[in-house]
This record gives C-alpha cells, sequence and structure tokens, in this order.
C-alpha cells in the first residue's frame, strides 16, 4: 500500500499524530537533544565520555541517554542529516522487548560508519522520542535495511506503538554551527488497525530539494 501524501498544511482530523501543531512539539523536544548532545560533545573533547558508550542521567526522574558513536567526524562535520522518531505506544505492554532490540541496533551501529550519533528522551507522558545525527541520506537507507532495523520495525512497531512518526532532515554546519535544524520530511504509521497499517508522507520542502538531501 503507498502511503497518503499530505500537503505541508494538512492533517488528517481522524489521526491527531498527524497534526501540523505537532511540530512545534517535536521540534522542542529535538532542539534539546541536540543542546545535550553538544554538551556530551564537549565532555568528549575534555575525555569524560567514550565513543559508543552510552551516557544516562535522569531529568525530573525521566531519563536521558546519549551515544556518540563517530565524534571525530561529528566535531567537524559542517552538515550533518538528523532523524527524529516520536511513537506514541501501548504504555499497558512491558516495554522490554524494545529495550533489547534498541541494544541491538546500537550495537549495530559499528558497522555503518555514517551513524555520528544516537539520543533519546524519556517524555512526560510516558513515550520517548530518538535523535540520529548521520553523515549522508544513503546511510539512513542502508541502516534501515540492516537486520536489526528492520526486524523491530516489522514485527515490534505494530505489537508495541499504536502511531509513529519520524522526521528525516538536516543540521546546517553542522553539530558545532548555530543553524537551526530543518526538518524535509515527515512519514507516518498508525497501528491501530491490525490488518492494516495506515501510512503517509509530507514533504516540507520541493521534493528535488528533499531528495538532494
Amino acid at each position: 500500500m503507498e502511503p497518503i501524501v499530505l500537503s505541508p498544511t494538512e492533517s488528517v482530523p481522524r489521526r491527531p499524530f498527524t497534526s501540523i501543531a505537532l511540530y512545534a512539539h517535536d521540534l522542542d523536544v529535538l532542539r534539546t537533544m541536540l543542546e545535550e548532545l553538544r554538551y556530551g560533545m564537549a565532555k568528549l573533547i575534555a575525555s569524560d565520555l567514550i565513543a559508543f558508550v552510552p551516557q544516562e542521567w535522569d531529568v525530573d526522574g525521566r531519563r536521558h541517554r546519549i551515544i556518540v558513536t563517530r565524534p571525530e567526524v561529528l566535531k567537524d562535520s559542517s552538515y550533518v542529516c538528523v532523524v527524529g522518531f516520536f511513537g506514541q505506544r501501548h504504555l499497558h505492554l512491558d516495554g522490554a522487548p524494545l529495550e533489547e532490540a534498541n541494544t541491538e541496533i546500537v550495537l549495530e551501529f559499528r558497522q555503518h560508519l555514517g551513524i555520528l550519533s544516537y539520543s533519546s528522551v524519556e517524555l512526560p507522558d510516558g513515550n520517548w522520542a530518538n535523535l540520529i545525527l548521520h553523515d549522508a541520506p544513503e546511510v539512513r537507507e542502508r541502516w534501515r535495511s540492516s537486520e536489526s532495523h528492520a526486524r523491530a520495525a516489522r514485527e515490534l512497531s505494530p505489537i508495541f506503538y499504536r502511531t509513529v512518526r519520524i522526521h528525516n532532515g538536516v543540521l546546517p554546519g553542522g553539530l558545532p554551527g548555530g543553524a537551526d535544524l530543518e526538518i524535509d520530511r515527515t512519514k507516518y504509521w498508525d497501528f491501530r488497525r491490525k490488518t492494516r497499517v495506515w501510512q503517509a508522507v509530507r514533504e516540507l520542502r520541493p521534493t528535488e530539494t528533499a531528495l538532494a538531501h
């Protein structure tokens, strides 16, 4: 089934997770994670942070996590790509299988040298947001088709999530730069009807520009 194509200003009334009003919330969360990552990189330069070793802490009882995978590239890159994940989970289900899959996916980053960092934060409603920085669009596609990621998306997401939205974009100037992140495209999945997954995509820039990233 081909995804439904949404215009930059279109929302689907019966699927509130597609509301364009959510961009403000999602961007705020992603910007906060970027600032935490910048702080983590400063610690790395001071030899307090080790590549591939998770750094975890709590803020108001909510968990935060950063994994820097390619610090030597991340600190010097003038342009990086961004993936932002927001999922609405079935919170009554034990999330242990998701945590196990997440561990496998992170371990697999060593096979995808274009993945530069992975950040996650627990949100006030009990859901999680993830931020991944990588150095080229083709890296994202290879990673998405990897065994661990593909299995999680195919087998676990329909069980543990009601809805998912994923933003793809860029960070001009890279992590050290002062430019704001730019979202090119958002993809949506609705798993609430087990027999039929609803999908949609929204291009926020002209298609040729988005594909160039």
